[in-house]
């Protein structure tokens, strides 16, 4: 997996502090662990770009597997976003993330976001972030870096998981506030692990980095339907272009596969983006087994291979064989 030469840290005061004698061992301390641990891609990182990581005096990183680190590789802002979601300014071993109450928020060095530990148990020493579970406690372990390993990206909204929120960064972890719990009409953190649990993570990825732009003016969905690519190579553009192909991939309003099997050939429906529509098709299945007189509904020309991943009252997610791109519908009815 190639490291983009953008997330390189140009500034050698933030590499090698002068403030700060022997810090600039730290990130080569840290890399030599996580690469002990089987975490290379990290390991080739963080000495590389130490900014993203040391901008606060101290931090807590939770490193993912190198196969979710290649899902980033190709878009240098996006990997920055998420290295800065998945890295907290305050140093907390495990022995103190299993102190801290179930639900407790800490911060993220990305503006404004935070994760929450949704569980904790001391006796087994088991601990999740965002619904995710610790597999690597204690990878590294200095007097103002700790790192952890997780099971794979810190995807959820975590405005529905933070029960307790620190008021400050610079305040014990464990001197708590209670904070509000945000209501949603649709579950976006649910969403965000559901397609991540099932194989979907670049498009979890690019869903979870445009989340906020989507909720700008849509913040009151009371369902959606989203069609999931495997392969969904637009994380690797930039956020204007990643926000309107997630967008296009979301439709506002709940249909099951049963439901699009009954729309007729060239129907169209809304989606996300304002006068873009998809088109309703059939495709010749590959089983005769398949349901529909061995055909399956198509969109846009994109078979649903895997048809009701999961449905909820609110949310339904349909897997299709690749990534939906943008064209005009023509002859195509509303519905």
């Amino acid at each position: 997996m190639a490291i983009s030469a953008s997330l390189h840290s140009t500034d050698e005061s933030l590499a090698t502090p002068s403030s700060s004698p022997g810090l600039h061992q730290l990130p080569l301390n840290a890399s030599r662990a996580l690469g002990r641990a089987g975490f290379t891609a990290m390991a080739a990182l963080l000495p590389i770009a130490p900014d993203l990581f040391f901008s606060s005096p101290s931090a807590t990183i939770f490193v993912m597997k190198d196969s979710f680190m290649a899902n980033l590789s190709s878009s240098p802002w996006l990997m920055e976003e998420v290295l800065r979601y998945h890295t907290s300014p305050l140093k907390l071993s495990a022995d103190d993330l299993l102190k801290m109450p179930q639900g407790s928020c800490l911060p993220t060095l990305l503006a404004k976001k935070s994760i929450a530990i949704t569980r904790s148990n001391a006796e087994h020493r088991l601990v999740e972030i965002n619904r995710v579970t610790i597999t690597h406690p204690d990878v590294f372990l200095g007097e103002r870096l700790a790192i952890h390993g997780v099971l794979q990206p810190l995807l959820h909204k975590e405005q529905d998981l933070c029960l307790v929120q620190s008021s400050t960064y610079n305040r014990d972890p464990r001197s708590l506030s209670v904070g509000r719990k945000e209501s949603s009409l649709v579950d976006w953190g649910q969403v965000i692990r559901l397609l991540s649990s099932n194989g979907f993570i670049s498009f979890a990825i690019g869903l979870q980095s445009v989340l906020d732009g989507i909720l700008d003016n849509n913040a009151h969905l009371a369902s959606v339907t989203v069609f999931a690519p495997a392969d969904f190579g637009f994380v690797a553009s930039n956020s204007a272009i990643l926000e309107r192909m997630v967008r296009f991939h979301i439709l506002p309003h709940k249909y099951p596969y049963s439901e699009l099997a009954r729309l007729p050939d060239n129907a169209s429906i809304r989606t996300l983006v304002p006068g873009r529509d998809l088109e309703i098709g059939r495709k010749t299945a590959s089983c005769s087994a398949d349901t529909n007189q061995g055909s399956r509904v198509a969109i846009n020309g994109v078979e649903i291979g895997v048809p009701d991943i999961y449905r909820s009252r609110n949310f339904v997610i349909h897997g299709i064989s690749r990534a939906l791109e943008i064209a005009e519908a023509e002859n195509s009815r509303k519905w």
